[in-house]
């Protein structure tokens, strides 16, 4: 092919479109890191709950709008019938809901759910097999767990000393849980050891959805990557490294976008404000809305950034680089402005944080953790690396949560700065002076597992190396994919790292049992911090309502690991969320991702808009084209002559 055709093609060639053969009204969502999984009991990562929200529903669901949050009846018909003691809760399933259509079930036909459908969920749940770094939010309070897990384990030890193997879910039939009964089809009992005020966030999470047994033995370990629920959209393919991509369920039970204005009884707190911002256009339909649902895994910033900008992920979190230019001075910039693009701002409630493993034989010296603490600079953090798009942590308890108290902080400065020689000080009296190992005679070296390659993980990294090094410590990164770093927390081959939690629900019961001593590694207690003072607290807390006194004992408990530093608090993120105008419905919320389900898309608008934004320039090509036509002539000439 001549040089002039090659041009000519260049010129011609259109923009790559990412969604070849795509049709109908699909909401195209982008994320940050790979999931892990889809099965309910082993959701612990943002993704994978991200991923699992639109197929699984549990016995109750958040409001999808409402704020201060709520929740609702799901596969329940209504909230629970609750005894006088606080301790047995009865619920009544909705009648007629069905599993989604699959092959593991006879003729490839959903069945309906019914109790015994819950009881086998919460078992295997609770299974020791199953290994949930969830078990935390029901042990101790579900009546009979303990007695449960115990029979079992005596089960799967006597199949073992038989020299025998162990069923996946050996004795889950066998031995009762007493905590959670089917008194009929559409009647589950749960039984509580002691009251649980937030028993109802937890069943609104998807790590409590309801599945059928069936598709569990029928996938077998495929389970996880085949789930089968009763939510808006079914699963059509999963590649854990790229996409999952989902179709509307033709079968879902009635649920529609709630309607404030039209139904009195609907109304909400802010109703209006959501009225106003076009998040309730649609009140009154019925779910699904969409036809489908493809959910991309973008693990590098840029990339995420530019599909978001092309108009090829319908809403974002602008990555930190790019914060700048999607709001210089704080605003959209008149490009985004242009477009119809708009931003909702909120503050995240969750906390950003260096994780410590207090039982490492080097950072179990409290001293040296209130030194690292000392050195580190939040508020260069929060300037440089957030873009100034975050608050400084003085609390594991994020603000707008009950328990938040800005004002203990003992080892971090008012501003967030760095106290450079006060950490020295305390570098001596943890025993490494100018940071000399004394066994060594050389610099103490940590290491720090980062948790992924992205130029952010970067630099938070390189940040933290050269933070300590200004004390005389040394640092060696090992870099890690999240799923490797979470196997490391589990099993305690790490020293720090840095992580961020984002509240499971508007409660801080919830962070503060990451610190609680019995649900530490390999449960979700990673810091493997295990103080007698906090753990009296937490359970002193655990059965008491929302009331002026739990909100005295979260303080309290917050002090206590400002003081012994197993984690460093280091920042609560402000949210600016994005999103095209051909969006509908989407009221941002870090707590749920059923509020994805409420949303619409209005795709002609998006086609036409894409098609525009993404018009090849051909201007450069033919410049090229040109250029070569003219070597061409200058040699025939230069031929002729």
């Amino acid at each position: 092919m001549s040089l002039i055709a090659v041009a000519l093609l260049a010129a011609s060639a259109c923009s790559p479109d990412p969604y070849p053969g795509e049709t109908g009204e699909v909401l195209h969502v982008g994320l940050r890191s790979p999931p892990r999984t889809f099965d309910p009991p082993l959701l612990g990562d943002q993704s994978s709950g991200k991923i699992a929200a639109p197929v699984f529903e549990g016995l109750l669901a958040y409001h999808p709008y409402a704020r201060p949050y709520q929740v609702q009846p799901a596969l329940a018909a209504a909230m629970p019938t609750v005894s006088e003691d606080g301790l047995t809760h009865t619920y009544t399933l909705r009648s007629g809901v069905t599993f989604h259509d699959n092959a593991c079930f006879p003729g490839g036909e959903g069945r309906k759910v019914v109790a015994s459908d819950v009881v086998y969920a919460f078992k295997r749940f609770a299974h020791p097999s199953v290994q949930t770094r969830n078990l935390w939010m029901i042990r101790e309070k579900f009546a009979g767990l303990t007695a449960y897990r115990d029979g079992i384990q005596e089960r799967i030890d006597a199949v073992r000393a038989r020299g025998e193997v162990a069923a996946p879910l050996e004795g889950l039939d066998e031995v009762p849980l007493s905590g959670v009964t089917a008194l009929d089809d559409r009647t589950v009992q749960i039984r509580l050891t002691e009251p649980y005020p937030q028993l109802s966030w937890v069943l609104a999470r998807p790590t409590t959805g309801i599945y059928p047994r069936e598709c569990v033995e029928f996938y077998g370990d495929q389970w996880r990557s085949n789930p089968v629920g009763t939510g808006p959209y079914i699963p059509t393919e999963y590649n854990p490294v790229y996409r999952a991509v989902y179709k509307a369920n033709p079968d879902y039970r009635d649920v529609r976008v709630p309607d404030p204005k039209g139904d009195p009884a609907q109304r909400y707190p802010d109703w209006e404000a959501d009225v106003a911002a076009g998040h309730l256009a649609h009140a009154g339909k019925r779910l699904p809305l969409l036809d489908g649902m493809e959910i991309r895994f973008i693990l590098e910033d840029q990339p995420r950034w530019l599909y978001f900008a092309n108009g090829h992920l319908d809403f974002v979190n602008p990555p930190k680089d790019n914060v700048a230019d999607a709001l210089p001075l704080g605003e959209l910039s008149p490009t985004l402005l242009s477009r119809g693009v708009t931003v909702q701002r909120w503050t995240e409630l969750g906390t950003v944080y260096a994780c410590i493993n207090t039982e490492d034989p080097v950072m179990r010296n409290v001293d040296l953790r209130r030194a690292i603490a000392l050195a580190y600079d939040h508020r260069w953090t929060v300037d440089n690396l957030y873009s100034g798009q975050a608050l400084v942590a003085k609390s594991l308890i994020p603000p707008g949560v009950a328990g938040f108290d800005p004002t203990y902080h003992p080892y971090h400065a008012e501003d967030g700065t760095a106290q450079v020689e006060r950490a020295k000080e305390m570098l001596a009296q943890a025993g490494y002076p100018g940071g000399v190992d004394p066994e060594t005679g050389r610099a103490l070296h940590l290491t720090f597992q980062n948790s992924g390659s992205s130029a952010t993980n970067r630099m938070f990294a390189t940040r933290f190396v050269d933070e300590m090094r200004r004390i005389g410590i040394e640092v060696d990164v090992v870099v890690n994919t999240f799923p490797q770093l979470t196997q490391k927390m589990r099993n305690g081959q790490f020293s720090i790292t840095s992580l961020a939690w984002g509240l499971d629900y508007p409660d801080a019961q919830n962070i503060l049992q990451l610190l609680y001593g019995p649900n530490k590694a390999p449960g979700a207690g990673s810091a493997r911090f295990d103080d007698p003072a906090f753990n009296a607290l937490y359970e002193e807390a655990a059965v008491l309502p929302d009331s002026p006194e739990r909100t005295a004992l979260y303080e309290r408990m917050a002090h206590i690991v400002s003081d012994q530093v197993p984690w460093i608090t280091r920042a609560h993120r402000i949210r600016p969320n994005l999103s095209h105008k051909w969006l509908h419905g989407y009221k941002y919320t870090e707590v749920s991702n059923s509020n994805l389900s409420y949303v619409w898309i209005d795709d002609a608008l998006r086609d036409e808009q894409v098609a525009e934004w993404n018009r090849p320039t051909r201007w450069p090509a033919v410049l090229v084209a040109l250029f070569f036509a003219g070597l061409v002539a200058v040699s025939v000439f230069g031929r002729k002559r």
